[in-house]
């Protein structure tokens, strides 16, 4: 039983996590293409 439990929480875990890193890294990525594109010359 408590395996059981183990296992729903790390999956839970890795779900919530997957939620939060995500789009955290697709918001990095198009500033990253943003800096890129403008030369490095980004006025943000």
């Amino acid at each position: 039983m408590e395996n059981e439990v183990l296992i729903t929480a790390v999956f839970v875990g890795a779900g919530l996590l997957a939620y939060v890193v995500i789009p955290g890294l697709l918001v990095v990525w198009d500033r990253v293409l943003d800096h890129i594109e403008s030369g490095g010359n980004n006025p943000k």
